[in-house]
């Protein structure tokens, strides 16, 4: 995919690149100013009715008394004692979010402060204070084609400023794209979580490795998309530029056929991406960059949650 520029950007050193500082300031309270109070609020109540089923932790085992659920007779203490025994449940409260943020240089497409990267951190920051908010422990994992930084899941304020921070201050080593590098390190998770992506997936996913975890664990997939990726403007000659490798080339953006082309590729991507989330069992949805990330996660979780049959 290729990408309209303005100025050739500067060549980055070789290793891992110098931190803007100003930048991280800047985007730090873009992210502050999206996570507020009232959003956090809002949020919560979604998606905690639209969590997979917590599980049940055994209490105790107690003999059984009148309205006792005879689905947790434990016959074998049964069988021994001569009289019914039953099994004590308690409900898990505590649930797993893991945020898979792609971090490639096809990211960071889009108009200043309304970059694909500005808006899957201001999600991701928006997900990870509601789950905390919730009692829930959640973990981030920063890709490009190899995992950049991983925190593990964990819960309180500390744990949350720390992943805050990550979202808005993690360098990259990698321009390319390969989410499924995540997969590995959430193999290592015993317990079903839910796992949100966030990403434009370009190019395409491939499909086994995520139908293996959307077996294991409820995969939600954000896609990241700009307007200027489906419909391209009409301003005569554009100097454009692969985001993600060396191609350069002029389009002419006023010839009618180049911008219907233009837009019926759009329409491929995102028809593929819907078959690639069918054929994954992934839940799919697409997030503009012209949209404020709270309203399309509200979309998202009373979706499923009336899915899920809950208020």
């Amino acid at each position: 995919m290729f990408w309209p520029f303005r100025r050739r950007p500067k060549p980055e050193p070789p290793g891992r690149p110098a931190i803007d500082a100003a930048a991280i300031v800047r985007r730090a309270r873009r992210l502050r100013f999206r996570v507020r109070p009232q959003a956090v609020l809002q949020l919560a109540g979604a998606y905690h009715g639209a969590r997979p089923g917590e599980g049940l932790t055994f209490a105790e085992l107690h003999a059984y008394e009148p309205g006792d659920d005879v689905r947790h007779l434990d016959w074998n203490v049964t069988a021994r004692q001569g009289r019914p025994f039953v099994r004590r449940y308690v409900e898990e409260r505590s649930f797993v979010l893991w945020l898979v943020v792609d971090a490639s240089a096809s990211m960071r497409f889009g108009r200043e402060g309304r970059t694909k990267a500005d808006r899957a951190a201001q999600a991701a920051a928006l997900l990870a204070t509601v789950a905390v908010h919730n009692g829930d422990r959640v973990g981030l994992l920063i890709v490009s084609d190899r995992v950049e930084l991983e925190i593990p899941a964990g819960g309180g304020v500390r744990h949350l400023s720390r992943i805050v921070r990550a979202l808005v201050a993690t360098p990259t080593t990698s321009r390319e794209t390969q989410l499924q590098a995540a997969l590995p390190r959430l193999r290592r998770t015993s317990r079903r979580a839910m796992l949100v992506v966030l990403g434009d997936f370009q190019p395409e996913e491939p499909l086994g490795v995520w139908r293996q975890a959307s077996r294991r664990h409820d995969v939600v997939a954000l896609r990241l998309v700009d307007p200027l990726e489906e419909t391209l403007p009409d301003v005569g000659l554009l100097a454009v530029r692969d985001a993600e490798g060396e191609g350069r080339m002029l389009v002419d953006s006023h010839r009618p056929r180049r911008r219907a082309a233009y837009a019926r590729r759009a329409e491929e991507r995102r028809r593929a991406f819907v078959r690639w989330c069918t054929a994954a069992a992934v839940d799919g949805h697409d997030l503009s960059t012209e949209t404020d990330p709270l309203q399309t996660l509200m979309q998202v979780f009373e979706r499923r949650a009336a899915r899920r049959g809950k208020p």
